[in-house]
């Protein structure tokens, strides 16, 4: 269970690897684009023009860099064989998860390799919005940029 910060900055390498090694894990991605539990700091995933705590005036990728995707990055490893990213912003949307997240487990118990599930998701402290404006600026502003759905299944032989 890594957030943003975690998986896509300081524990990038060691995620990484485990996906190159196929280890059978599952590791549980919550991305919210900010460093929720800090401050409010940019995040890797942090949206261009994106409002921060270290980012008051929105990121700018002259500045800032680029927000990445990490999911995506990890498909192009031989040993992540299932990697998807959902979103709990809806109760529907709780339910497609509920699902990734019991297909990945079963993928690890199976002796299939690495599972990452991304999970998008609010941060309405660190968003500076109530529930309800989060989850709609989660629909309107995130889900374009990192979009839900299955992006790698692969079944080892």
């Amino acid at each position: 269970y890594q957030g943003d910060g975690d998986l896509s900055a300081i524990g990038t390498a060691e995620s990484i690897h485990a996906a190159a090694r196929g280890e059978n894990i599952v590791a549980i991605y919550i991305n919210n684009a900010i460093y929720g539990m800090t401050g409010g700091q940019m995040a890797p995933t942090t949206l261009l023009g994106m409002k921060t705590a270290t980012t008051p005036y929105g990121r700018d990728p002259r500045l800032n860099g680029y927000p990445y995707k990490i999911a995506e990055m990890m498909t192009h490893l031989d040993g992540a064989t299932y990697i998807t990213r959902q979103s709990v912003h809806t109760a529907a949307n709780v339910r497609k998860c509920k699902k990734a997240i019991r297909k990945a487990f079963e993928n690890a118990m199976a002796g299939n390799g690495f599972s990452l599930v991304e999970v998008v998701s609010t941060c309405n402290s660190g968003w500076k919005l109530s529930p309800v404006a989060s989850n709609q600026w989660l629909a309107e502003n995130m889900l374009p940029f990192y979009p839900l759905g299955d992006i790698k299944d692969v079944k080892k032989e």
